[in-house]
């Protein structure tokens, strides 16, 4: 079984940490800033909780991060306590939704010393996370995702394989703008529904069967008519990954009307962005 390092012990990290230790993985974990919650969380189930950065990586086959944001990313790779760390042969499963660029920077950064990175977003939430049947959208060296097999295995269903580093990132980003803009519908949708007095529960069956059905309509429609917005995917890490494609299309010259319109109602909607993306559904008709 593999030694990993694993950095990000968040709402996704977690049960990907529990998940790759029930395979047999041997994994080790360093307290962020002095967090415990997610270190005490996964050595439950037999992690390694380290006190170094030396201890937590200078062994590891592989170091998985789901962290938040670019910054996170460049705070955790690029600096020379790492460079010097890790070891010669490693290979990094880059897992947060962040920036193409960030990504390629940190391939960059460590490949004189034979470290080599697959880019991994995930999809699927927080059920998937728990159940070990995530989706990666991985890009990268083909021998590495062989390498790799038994760690993906433990914490996904399905593994793409999408080309050049950071296509996985960016990939992931534009299917969560065409994810947004359609939950965005489906919450106008809800409210049209509820100011007309409708058969909530009638109505969810018709849709499902019909045109305007759908996986957002599916996961998120019940939710609002329940008003049970707690959190799975939050509406603010949603919006951060439509500001990463509506960037990337912007780079290349291209206006996305929908997109932007939908983006304008999630950036009205920050006051839930510690809710579900779902809560998009209460932004007011006419915001």
């Amino acid at each position: 079984m593999a030694e990993i390092a694993f950095f990000g012990l968040g709402t996704m990290g977690v049960p990907m940490a529990i998940n790759l230790r029930k395979a047999g993985h041997h994994l080790h974990v360093l307290p962020h800033n002095g967090h415990m919650d997610g270190p005490l969380a996964v050595q439950k189930y037999g992690a390694c909780i380290h006190e170094t950065l030396q201890e937590t990586v200078g062994d590891a086959e592989f170091i998985i991060s789901v962290v938040p944001d670019d910054a996170a990313v460049r705070d955790l790779y690029l600096n020379q306590a790492m460079l010097g760390a890790i070891r010669p042969g490693t290979i990094i499963i880059e897992m947060t939704s962040c920036s193409p660029e960030i990504v390629r920077e940190v391939a960059r950064f460590f490949a004189e010393k034979q470290v080599r990175l697959i880019d991994a977003p995930i999809t699927g939430a927080l059920p998937k996370a728990i159940d070990g049947t995530l989706t990666i959208m991985g890009a990268g060296d083909p021998a590495a995702f062989a390498a790799a097999e038994s760690v993906f295995s433990a914490i996904s269903e399905r593994v793409f394989q999408l080309g050049e580093i950071g296509n996985g990132k960016l990939i992931k980003a534009m299917t969560n703008l065409l994810g947004a803009i359609n939950l965005a519908a489906v919450g106008e949708f809800y409210r049209f529904a509820q100011s007309a007095g409708l058969d909530m529960e009638t109505l969810q069956q018709v849709v499902a069967v019909s045109a305007g059905g759908s996986t957002q309509f599916e996961r998120n429609f019940n939710k609002m008519v329940a008003d049970d917005y707690r959190p799975t995917f939050a509406l603010a890490l949603l919006r951060k990954d439509m500001s990463i494609a509506l960037a990337s299309a912007q780079s290349q010259g291209l206006s996305l009307p929908l997109s932007e319109e939908a983006f304008r109602l999630f950036k009205l909607a920050a006051a839930f962005d510690k809710e579900d993306c779902s809560a998009i559904a209460k932004v007011p008709a006419g915001a």
